[in-house]
């Protein structure tokens, strides 16, 4: 049994031809992880943009949960493309509720995952206050040693949020490499501890990590200074932006217990997703 319904298949076709172009249909489907295909000898489709998306529709297994969530993806990355008028999201959003689908940021999900998602991991007070602590006690640290040390506490971190980080952090320099993944999306980070705020150019250069990775991968930047004022308004200056940024006060507002870590993370990636806005402060988003 097809988990996408043929008629959402079709439908999100149509949408396509009616409301993208050739580059943006492409984009949308490869930043999901689906690749083009050979349409069968035979089939005959009118139009350059409905033949692309059938190009990408024949390697999709639809009765595959993991293509099927591969699908939602594609559909989120639709929802976020720059119109010119409200009409094509209001069109997505008729689809989604008949399919029974809840968009959040560029994440779409049936309402049945959301409610399981919406059961947030209850991470213990006690672990809490210790990874609070670990975090304060860097500061006495010099810096080779806070450096190690702010590489065990950022693994502990997304350990005790069953984040599930890929081995260990490797460090270079002042800044720490690593990923995780949340809600099937994959996320590099890259972490610095100094002095001044990170400017403009570090998070160009992070920037351009992320893109030269897979085309679906999300990128967190955590300083522990924060970001200086000016480089965040040039960077996110007519700049889309599959990054967002952690600072020190974050970390520390999260650990308070005043709002988890992850629905942090959702939360700056929907305010990216919708304004570009690379950082949001925690404590600005936990008061709407």
């Amino acid at each position: 049994m097809d988990i996408i319904s043929p008629i959402l298949r079709s439908d999100f076709r149509e949408f396509c031809v009616t409301y993208l172009v050739l580059r943006q249909i492409d984009d949308i489907f490869t930043m999901a992880g689906i690749e083009r295909g050979e349409i069968p000898k035979g089939r005959v489709i009118s139009g350059q943009r409905r033949t692309l998306v059938e190009e990408f529709f024949v390697t999709i297994n639809w009765q595959s949960q993991s293509d099927a969530d591969a699908f939602l993806k594609v559909l989120g990355h639709a929802y976020v493309q720059g119109y010119a008028s409200d009409e094509p999201r209001n069109i997505l959003c008729d689809l989604f509720e008949r399919e029974g689908l809840i968009v959040d940021g560029m994440n779409v999900y049936r309402k049945s995952s959301v409610s399981q998602a919406k059961q947030q991991l209850v991470i213990n007070p006690e672990t809490l206050s210790e990874l609070r602590n670990q975090l304060l006690e860097l500061k006495s640290l010099n810096p080779q040693e806070r450096g190690f040390a702010f590489e065990k506490f950022l693994k502990d971190l997304f350990e005790a949020h069953d984040l599930a980080p890929r081995g260990s952090f490797r460090l270079v320099g002042e800044q720490i490499d690593g990923s995780f993944q949340l809600n099937s999306n994959v996320y590099l980070i890259e972490a610095k501890w100094q002095e001044k705020q990170t400017g403009q150019g570090d998070l160009l250069v992070f920037q351009g990590k992320i893109e030269g990775k897979s085309t679906w991968s999300r990128g967190l930047f955590i300083s522990h200074s924060g970001f200086s004022p000016d480089g965040l308004t040039a960077f996110s200056k007519g700049r889309a932006t599959n990054i967002v940024g952690v600072s020190g006060e974050d970390l520390y507002f999260i650990l308070s217990g005043e709002i988890p870590l992850i629905e942090a993370i959702e939360k700056k990636a929907r305010r990216a997703a919708e304004t570009g806005e690379f950082f949001v402060s925690v404590f600005n988003l936990s008061r709407g």
